[in-house]
């Protein structure tokens, strides 16, 4: 009977159940759509870093693993004592710099002979390596992003650059250029913000590293799997991510929650002389209650399935628009804001529903 009851309710007033399913759908799109997109920027960067093929990392002390917020720089001669290291097959000095010019991305200075060495070398989809100063290398993706062509010119970092190569995407960053201007950029001359290592053997990996922590005491050094999973938690946890995305789910729990009390709270004063029928029929307050929690139950379930395509649909639009943003959707949070919609669903529909069971009887008979 009572699901009978809901489903005409839901049904009778299409356009009022649609706007608040759609708007629950909203709240669900835009914190699915906010992870997703934070999720997938920082797993594909993890993934780009261990496609380079390094073994070991090593950074300068008191550096950071939010690699776009460390402004720490070590000098590039440690390459040659590391490159001593029994083990050791190749060493190569890379210095990260965050750009900001036509978008927002960390741009490599690279030695391109000494990085070779640990890649075993870009697979080039067009040109080839730096043939000077003012060159640089962008893989696929970035390319057909912004639809660049061998030889055309692009600015980073306030600089113009010509387009020396088209690379397969995978190996560290989007964007290369040579370390001896970088660091001219940037006034380090002789500095790097990173040595990136290759042993000979996978079995060399302990013994060097081992090697480098007695001669190296105060700087962080990593074996790339842990690198990665470092690197990945720490852009995660980074303090402006972790703010902003608990900021947009707590906004969007509040639209949800007033979205659905606005819709029982108006349902209810549409409904009035039908709930004092119930109650002249001898319906309990607790059967008047969870009859409209479930219709708001109903209705997050509704906004949570709209939610889900329209963060599918938004997904398809923003890799059309920015090929470079990559967006993964972490399985637990599907669970989480479908528990979220039907949370801020029954918390607004908690008052009306209580004010809908205590009406009187005689009163809300008498209603027009």
């Amino acid at each position: 009977m009572s699901s009978q009851l809901i489903l005409s309710n839901v049904v009778s007033r299409p356009m009022r159940s649609l706007a608040t399913a759609l708007a629950v759908g909203v709240e669900v799109a835009l914190i699915l759509l906010l992870v997703g997109l934070s999720t997938g920027m920082i797993r594909e960067n993890s993934k780009r870093m261990s496609g380079v093929g390094a073994d070991i990392v090593l950074q300068p002390p008191n550096s950071s693993l939010v690699l776009a917020a460390s402004t720490g720089a070590m000098s590039v001669k440690i390459a040659d004592l590391v490159s001593g290291i029994e083990g050791v097959k190749a060493v190569a000095p890379v210095y990260l710099q965050l750009n900001t010019s036509g978008g927002l991305g960390l741009v490599w200075g690279i030695d391109q002979e000494s990085f070779n060495g640990i890649t075993q070398g870009f697979v080039y989809r067009e040109g080839r390596g730096f043939q000077g100063p003012d060159d640089v290398i962008v893989d696929d993706i970035y390319a057909d992003a912004r639809e660049l062509r061998l030889g055309e010119e692009i600015t980073l970092m306030n600089r113009s650059f010509r387009i020396a190569g088209i690379v397969e995407h995978g190996k560290g960053s989007r964007l290369f250029i040579p370390l001896g201007t970088m660091q001219r950029l940037v006034g380090t001359p002789g500095q790097a913000t990173m040595m990136m290592i290759k042993c000979h053997d996978k079995s060399d990996i302990p013994g060097v590293k081992a090697e480098l922590e007695g001669r190296l005491k105060s700087y962080p050094i990593f074996d790339m799997s842990s690198f990665a999973a470092h690197l990945e938690e720490a852009n995660r946890d980074f303090g402006p991510i972790k703010f902003f995305t608990r900021t947009v789910v707590f906004i969007a729990t509040l639209i949800g929650f007033f979205i659905i009390f606005l819709s029982m709270y108006t349902a209810i004063t549409e409904r009035t002389h039908e709930i004092g029928i119930l109650k002249s029929l001898g319906a309990p307050q607790g059967y008047i209650s969870l009859l409209f929690l479930k219709e708001a139950l109903v209705l997050g379930g509704l906004g949570f399935v709209l939610g889900l395509g329209l963060t599918f649909g938004g997904r398809f639009f923003f890799q059309l628009l920015m090929p470079t943003l990559q967006h993964q959707l972490p399985p637990e949070w599907l669970l989480y804001t479908g528990i979220l919609a039907l949370f801020s669903a029954s918390l607004g529909a908690l008052y009306p529903a209580l004010r809908a069971a205590r009406q009187d009887p005689i009163e809300a008979l008498a209603y027009e």
